[in-house]
């Protein structure tokens, strides 16, 4: 599969466990570089994360390869996505996520200790 719109291949981790998937996806959807993608993704990830199936991970592995503002603009339905990720049952959640958020997220929410096996 390749990256939406860039022509990048996914990176596969071979022997990657899930909860190493999980912690790794989480770190990144909290440091994008532009706020407003932190903050959709950072929250998504605290309500969302620890409940997706592995095939639901590796495609939003493949979605968080896309530039943080194209991120932003399909999960807000400012811009409509490349098929094949609004095809993703992942972003499908994710769009749904940021239309029930609204303009109210003011910070990332809180690591969880428990979660992230510290």
């Amino acid at each position: 599969m390749t990256t939406a719109g860039l022509g990048l291949e996914r990176k596969t981790r071979a022997g990657e466990d899930v909860d190493t998937m999980r912690r790794r996806l989480q770190y990144q959807m909290r440091k994008r570089g532009i706020l407003e993608t932190d903050l959709l993704l950072s929250t998504f990830a605290a309500q969302h994360l620890h409940q997706l199936p592995r095939d639901e991970l590796a495609d939003l592995d493949t979605l968080l390869s896309n530039i943080d503002w194209d991120i932003f603009y399909w999960a807000t339905g400012r811009t409509q996505p490349p098929e094949d990720v609004a095809a993703m049952p992942v972003f499908q959640r994710l769009r749904a996520h940021a239309s029930e958020r609204g303009p109210t997220i003011v910070r990332m929410p809180d690591l969880d200790p428990a979660q992230n096996g510290r």
